[in-house]
């Protein structure tokens, strides 16, 4: 099974060309987003476990 980190830097690295594609740059983007989304929800996670019930 591949990891979603894995996913992501295929995504990125995915047809790196001087030259982008549409689909290149989708496929940049698409890794970007879920780059950031799982940053997002790491911090999210890390404020929720450690806020004061």
């Amino acid at each position: 099974m591949i990891e979603v980190h894995e996913l992501a830097l295929l995504l990125l690295q995915a047809q790196t060309t001087g030259n982008p594609t549409g689909v290149g740059l989708f496929r940049f983007f698409a890794g970007f987003v879920l780059i950031i989304a799982i940053y997002t929800t790491a911090l999210l996670f890390t404020y929720w476990i450690s806020k004061e019930e």
